[in-house]
This record gives C-alpha cells, structure tokens and sequence, in this order.
C-alpha cells in the first residue's frame, strides 16, 4: 500500500478525503457491506514522526521517574538514552506501542534487577547512559537502610 499521509497545509482536507476514499476502498474489497455497515466512521491516522516518537518517550519516561520518586528513588536518562530508545522505539507501521515493550525490557527490567541485587533504598538513584549501543546503569544506594521493593514495575507504571 502506498503511503498515506499529508503534503501540505493547503491540501490537507483533499489529502485527507483521498486518502479516507482509498482506505474505505481496501475496506471494502476485503470485509462484507454488513460489517462496514457498523462501523460509525473511519479515521485515517497520519505515521508518527521520529520528533512525535522522542517525546512519547519522554512522557514515558517521566512517568517511571514518577513511581521511583513515590519510592524517593532519582532516576536520571543522559539525553543520548532517549535518542536511543526513541530510535529503537520507533515503527511507522505501529506506532508507539512498541516504545512500552522497549522501555519495560530496556529500563524497567534491569531497575528492577538492580533494586532487588544492589539493595536501593529510599535515597538512593539510579543514572542510565549509553556507552556505544549498550545501556549503562550507575546506582547509588541511598541514605536510609530501608529497602524499596521493585513492584513499581507490577503497578501500572506503562499499563
């Protein structure tokens, strides 16, 4: 299928109406006049650029800095890291969706290794940079000796 999308501002209802017509066209070949017949409309949504990707990540990202700071945990990302995961992250063909996996296998696990492992407690912080293409972790543990459980990642940080 070719590329749907918009060229310009000036263009962009008839770019969007063609585009719809298309979609309603490969809808039809495929699925029965009763089925289409249920469906209230047809949204036809524009690819993700590289930028909208950086900043979901971004969003992402602070909403994990949040659940660690409940936690009184600092999580600090280089820059280089959210260019990295915005770059792994990103899939015109779906979306966003695969930025959650990535941060869960990429961030998540690994924090959680090295709550459970080092001992972080309440104090403590964990910095994330890149060294080539590889994640690096730097943990400081904390003031206080109690220990912070690494369920943030079982409370619906990313869900």
């Amino acid at each position: 299928m070719e590329k749907i999308g918009f060229a310009s501002e000036k263009n962009e209802k008839a770019n969007y109406e063609d585009a719809k017509g298309r979609v309603i066209d490969a809808l039809k070949d495929h699925f029965r006049p009763e089925f289409l017949n249920r469906l209230d409309d047809i949204i036809v949504f524009d690819i993700l650029s590289h930028e909208a990707i950086a900043e979901i990540v971004k969003i992402q990202v602070n909403i994990v800095k949040e659940r660690l700071a409940h936690k009184e945990i600092k999580l600090t990302l280089s820059e280089a890291v959210l260019l990295q995961l915005a770059k792994d992250g990103y899939n015109p063909q779906y979306g966003a969706r695969p930025l959650k996996r990535l941060i869960q296998t990429k961030i998540l696990t690994p924090i959680a290794s090295l709550m459970v492992s080092k001992g972080i407690s309440k104090g403590g912080s964990i910095s994330v940079d890149l060294k080539g293409e590889e994640l690096t972790f730097s943990v400081k543990k904390g003031k206080h000796d109690s220990f912070v459980s690494p369920s943030f990642i079982n409370d619906g940080i990313l869900a």
